[in-house]
């Protein structure tokens, strides 16, 4: 559940770290995570960046743009600053499936045929995120790369035009695109690099996607949580 606009004031001036108070301050009205998710995602993209791990940041599920906007400024901390790739339909979740479970079906008003249409929830304009990110937030229009479409119709086309990636943060809750964004992505991730999952211990079939791709590449290693709903690994095994 999202933080209250008090709430979430009093943790962002609790912050020693200016820079990362001013992100997180820049954030709190575009994002449904939580202050503990952003602050985390804050830290792990210092952290890549810390320890020079090569690629570009790219988030799969940019809703409001609340994340994207975290890991733009955190990036700004670099030079040369890592390119920042989002993914999204900017339409909306599509349909779920049969392997997202009941409660996915639930939430998507009994939509759930796994169709690539939009069930209009958690939905936001492309020119709403532009504003978010390039008017309230100032990042620069040359340092972000909009990927606008389904997944199923991106990926395969443009995701190879990346090049390493270092964060990789899949926030697209059914199981198709989960698979989809671990298929295409993952291959790409640096050694050493991130890997953050928004809910993979809020939606069936997030889970499901993404413990199939692990046992299918051998990929072991450890899931840490960050809250209830979210959990991230770092690239150390060979994996895909």
């Amino acid at each position: 559940m999202k933080l209250s606009e008090r709430r979430w004031g009093w943790y962002v001036r609790s912050l020693p770290d200016l820079a990362r108070s001013r992100a997180l301050f820049l954030a709190r009205n575009h994002t449904m995570t939580t202050f503990i998710r952003c602050k985390v995602l804050w830290d792990l993209c210092l952290e890549q960046l810390r320890r020079k791990v090569p690629g570009a940041f790219v988030e799969c599920g940019v809703w409001r743009g609340g994340s994207a906007i975290v890991m733009g400024v955190a990036a700004r901390k670099a030079n040369p600053v890592p390119p920042l790739h989002l993914f999204d339909s900017f339409e909306g979740l599509p349909e779920p499936d049969a392997n997202d479970g009941v409660q996915a079906a639930k939430y998507s008003d009994g939509k759930a045929g796994g169709k690539l249409v939009s069930i209009a929830k958690c939905d936001a304009s492309l020119e709403y995120v532009k504003s978010a990110l390039f008017g309230h937030a100032g990042l620069s229009p040359a340092d972000v790369v909009f990927h606008q479409g389904w997944f199923q119709n991106t990926l395969p086309a443009e995701a190879k035009s990346i090049g390493p990636i270092s964060v990789l943060r899949l926030d697209g809750d059914w199981y198709a695109s989960t698979k989809i964004c671990l298929e295409h992505l993952y291959p790409l991730l640096s050694r050493d690099g991130i890997v953050i999952l928004d809910d993979y211990f809020l939606w069936e079939g997030c889970k499901k996607a993404t413990e199939e791709y692990r046992q299918t590449f051998g990929i072991s290693d450890p899931i840490l949580p960050i809250d209830d709903e979210c959990a991230y690994w770092r690239k150390t095994s060979a994996g895909s």
